[in-house]
């Protein structure tokens, strides 16, 4: 119930608009991640981004300290949660691409943003004992609707919804799950930066052992320099700085309403691949899309 009682505090409206920020950046990363996709096997560039992600928190927590930003502290037990929490982001990259790769073509990652928060609300309930709202269990039923409308389900037929591939983004969607709840309690003995530092080397090391037949140091030298400016924003950008904003948006307002924010994700994308890319939106995707943003608004809404 604790995370529950950190829901009502008046005070979270930094953290929240902090959150939707980084949310922006998580959307954009698809934008990034479409241009390179093609341009070296998956477990590489799992493998950078990771890598890059944790030498860039270096200098990040040195400012941090000198400047006095954030007090940063640390105890053992920390140590003993970053690992399988960064056992289960690797995971989470790893399965991730491996649908993109079998699943649902296109709009495959729109399906993790859809059940992510739907799974830690899960989670929750049964880990957490958390008791929800009437309105944040509508809000979630909301998101469920908007992210099938975004998708288009209905364009896929019986064969392609249950491909094994889609398999992966399920799987993708509960590692992260488990992942918010562990940082949770990691988060509780260190601050969320050193915590996400630990844990992005874990990662790291675990992602490296899955790309290490593909000589990944070696291998740097033979991608396009459009290649690494991309991959600088996905490692520095989204995940150094935007997505340890979700694990302080998980330390202070709790796992169930930080994951809501996930649906923001694909309404950015959308919104970003119709400037970028100029792609157009189907009236039901962009009625999905409103439905997603009313999901996130009924499950963080304070009223009874």
């Amino acid at each position: 119930m604790h995370s529950l009682q950190q829901s009502e505090n008046s005070n979270d409206a930094p953290v929240i608009l902090a959150l939707v920020t980084a949310m922006l950046f998580w959307g954009a990363s698809w934008i990034s991640g479409k241009i390179i996709a093609d341009m070296a096997p998956a477990k590489l560039t799992v493998f950078y981004r990771l890598a890059l992600a944790t030498v860039s928190m270096l200098p990040i927590l040195f400012l941090v300290k000198k400047f006095k930003l954030v007090s940063l502290r640390f105890a053992r037990p920390a140590l003993l949660w970053s690992l399988p929490a960064g056992l289960l982001l690797a995971s989470y990259n790893q399965l991730f691409f491996l649908g993109l790769h079998d699943g649902l073509p296109g709009k495959g990652g729109m399906l993790v943003t859809t059940i992510n928060p739907i799974m830690t609300f899960a989670l929750a309930a049964i880990f957490n004992q958390q008791k929800f709202r009437p309105l944040q269990l509508v809000g979630m039923l909301l998101g469920l609707a908007g992210g099938m409308m975004m998708i288009e389900v209905w364009h896929f037929d019986t064969e392609q919804i249950f491909a094994s591939g889609n398999l992966f983004f399920v799987l993708a969607a509960l590692s992260w799950a488990f992942l918010t709840l562990a940082s949770q309690r990691g988060t509780q003995f260190a601050d969320f930066m050193t915590f996400s530092a630990l844990m992005y080397l874990w990662a790291s090391i675990l992602s490296y052992i899955f790309a290490f037949d593909l000589n990944p140091f070696t291998s740097m030298i033979h991608y396009p320099e459009i290649y690494w400016h991309h991959m600088l924003f996905l490692s520095v950008i989204v995940v150094s700085i935007a997505t340890s904003v979700f694990f302080l948006a998980n330390q202070k307002i709790g796992p169930s309403r930080s994951s809501s924010f996930i649906f923001v994700v694909p309404v950015t994308a959308m919104g970003l691949s119709v400037w970028y890319f100029g792609e157009t939106i189907p009236l039901s995707v962009a009625i999905g899309g409103a439905l997603a943003l009313s999901a996130v608004y009924l499950i963080n809404t304070s009223k009874q």
